[in-house]
């Protein structure tokens, strides 16, 4: 069975996995310095010291362990002054374990920072703790405990990934999953991690120096497994994909991977020849990257097509090359075993006896080391547990002997003390009681008329919002139609007294100016609620929304990530007239030239981003404006949440969340 690892890039650049390959595709410096730019500038101790954190990242990610050591001490000194930095450096100190081989050091300080971090409730505590568990997971797959990695990935590091909102973390998380699947050779399973990892990774937006490596790193292996599936259409759909990136990227280590999983779509296909190019442009890529681990895999995918096509000279060179490279005892064991399988086809059959010997010896002794190692442990274990076990006995008997002259004189004095007291006791907790009794019918009464009272107000505020949302409405339609359709209903009966008259207006006057009347009341109609809403579906009322707002000024990227969409039709309205206003706000407002509206759903939640690169506004001083208090309105009816992040001339993100699970299973 195929093995596949997967660490996280912190983990990477440990002392204790240095040997890892670092995935790279392109130049990752512009991002890097655009980060140091800001530390050098910002007069704010805080974003200094919040940047300086990420940069000791990035640059352990560059393999620049100076800088990386540089910033992480500039951090240190200004982290005192910021209770959350303080506690997040705890996981950004903890690589000095990995440094020193501490392994257990690593793993305390890990879910020390786990814990310190559960009182923030911010995107940045929810990501960290997210690496963090899954770093602590990773360990645990360290010591054989792949269950206890994925009980954490799945109950708890994908959960925080998700309130982060950080697609490619989430992506990350749910191929750790699938690899899991894989490893046991639940293949089916991991397909369907794979392909929520693929969504994921191709839904980010946000900048990431990772980003276009964490998206062919997921192409290539979502690739493989559907090839082990048998599902070579698919496959070759998603090794695409990958291949549309990597032509441009030749240099690119992600190559030595991309060739054994293309390799081997043929190769399951019976197409040898091509499987056999295919593996050694990996084997090339690997060589130059010095990526051994890369080109023993695809010498021994080689070597298996060159057996079948009864190349046995061939072969036996690729076998007796991973001998020589491999450090593994397991897997000498095993080319052992193949090259015995070659000299039986030749029909060198001492030499096949040889081979197949040293696989068994390899076998036999692996086996009684590891019997040994086992009796040697319970040995151990034995010993120790005799030896704790006479302890006890010593210790127990001197405190019995101790007690027993203690017990006879305390007896009397503690009967007589215990039975004043129980009197004293039960008085007390009866008294109380009655006492608690009467309080306690009393506060349930008042929380009972402070809840009518406080939804009574709720009601009433949600109403009269309403009220005053609709008079706005019907102020603007009545302008609409005073300004607009009136005008020209107006200018149209001059023109026909005109014709009556003198016959001076001509009839494609008239005709033009009909057209204009009836497309000014379309215009209004569609305001009121629009055609394509009622007669075909929201995504495409939504993209008719956004393609008549867009302009030369101002674009409009409509994204709507829904596969089979199941929505109540009141959801569809009140999620149009969402989009409808904040939409109208950023043009009206924001003078932004780009505009993204997004709509995607997760089982019972439907989720809306709608961002702009506008002038952005401040929150706490605007979050009282009619539009705002409309939208709000809206989604307290739906139960709805609202989250808006806006900074002065850097844009503006609004996120919204529907659950519908109660309107649809209803």
């Amino acid at each position: 069975m195929k093995k596949f690892y997967f660490l996280v890039l912190f983990l990477f650049l440990s002392a204790i996995t240095h040997s890892q390959v670092i995935l790279s595709l392109d130049d990752d410096s512009v991002y890097i310095d655009s980060i140091a730019k800001v530390v050098k500038n910002t007069p704010s101790d805080s974003l200094k010291c919040f940047y300086s954190f990420r940069l000791s990242k990035l640059y352990l990610m560059a393999q620049d362990v100076r800088k990386s050591k540089e910033y992480l001490a500039q951090a240190n000194k200004l982290k005192a002054k910021f209770p959350f930095l303080n506690d997040a450096s705890i996981f950004y100190n903890s690589n000095s374990f990995l440094e020193k081989g501490d392994a257990d050091g690593f793993e305390k300080a890990l879910m020390e920072g786990n814990n310190k971090l559960k009182k923030y409730h911010n995107i940045e505590a929810f990501r960290l703790r997210a690496v963090i568990l899954q770093n602590y997971g990773i360990m645990q797959q360290r010591k054989n405990n792949e269950k206890e990695y994925m009980q954490i990935l799945v109950n708890e590091a994908i959960p925080l990934a998700k309130r982060s909102r950080d697609y490619e973390l989430i992506s990350g998380l749910y191929k750790a999953v699938a690899i899991i699947f894989m490893n046991n050779n639940e293949r089916e399973k991991a397909s369907e991690y794979l392909n929520e990892a693929q969504n994921y990774v191709e839904r980010a937006i946000k900048k990431s120096p990772t980003i276009a490596e964490s998206k062919m790193e997921t192409y290539i292996i979502n690739a493989e497994n559907l090839v082990e599936l048998k599902h070579f259409y698919d496959a070759k759909k998603v090794l695409d994909k990958a291949f549309s990136t990597l032509k441009d990227f030749p240099e690119s280590n992600l190559n030595d991977s991309y060739f054994y999983s293309e390799g081997i779509y043929y190769a399951k296909q019976n197409k040898y020849s091509n499987a056999l190019e295919s593996y050694r442009k990996g084997i090339q890529s690997a060589e130059k990257h010095n990526n051994q681990i890369a080109v023993n895999r695809l010498k021994f995918a080689e070597y298996e097509m060159l057996f079948k096509l009864k190349n046995y000279a061939a072969a036996k060179n690729n076998l007796e090359y991973l001998l020589e490279k491999t450090p593994f005892i397991v897997d000498k064991k095993n080319y052992y075993n193949e090259l015995s399988k070659v000299y039986n086809a030749t029909k060198d059959y001492d030499k096949a006896y040889f081979y197949a010997n040293k696989s068994n010896l390899i076998n036999d002794s692996l086996n009684h080391t590891k019997f040994q190692t086992e009796i040697i442990e319970l040995e151990a274990k034995y010993k120790k547990a005799e030896s704790e076990k006479k302890i006890t006995l010593l210790q127990s008997q001197n405190e019995k002997a101790a007690l027993l002259v203690n017990n006879n004189r305390l007896n009397s004095i503690l009967f007589a003390v215990l039975s004043v007291l129980l009197f004293l006791i039960v008085l007390f907790l009866w008294i109380l009681n009655k006492n608690q009794k009467k309080l306690s019918v009393q506060k349930e009464i008042n929380h009972e008329q402070e809840l009518n009272a406080l939804e009574n107000q709720q009601k009433l505020s949600v109403s009269n919002a309403l009220i005053e949302g609709e008079e706005i409405e019907r102020k603007r339609i009545a302008r609409d139609l005073h300004d607009g359709l009136g005008s020209m209903l107006s200018g149209l009966k001059i023109h026909l007294k005109l014709a009556e008259r003198d016959n001076a207006v001509s009839a494609t006057e008239v005709s033009t100016l009909l057209d204009y009347s009836i497309k000014e009341l379309r215009n209004i109609s569609q305001n009121l609620m629009p055609e394509s809403l009622l007669k075909l579906s929201l995504e495409h009322a939504l993209r008719d929304l956004c393609i008549a707002n867009s302009n030369t000024k101002s674009k409009i990227e409509f994204q709507y990530l829904i596969q089979k969409p199941n929505l109540p039709k009141n959801y569809e309205i009140v999620i149009y007239r969402i989009i409808q206003e904040l939409l109208n706000n950023a043009l009206k407002y924001a003078e932004a030239s780009e505009i993204l509206v997004s709509c995607s759903q997760n089982k019972d939640t439907f989720f809306i981003t709608v961002e702009d690169n506008g002038v952005g506004f401040d929150v706490s001083l605007k979050s009282a404006g009619m539009g705002l208090r409309n939208i709000k309105n809206r989604l307290e009816i739906l139960k709805g949440k609202l989250e808006i992040e806006s900074e002065l001339n850097k844009g503006t993100s609004t996120y919204i969340e529907l659950k519908i699970k109660n309107e649809l299973n209803g």
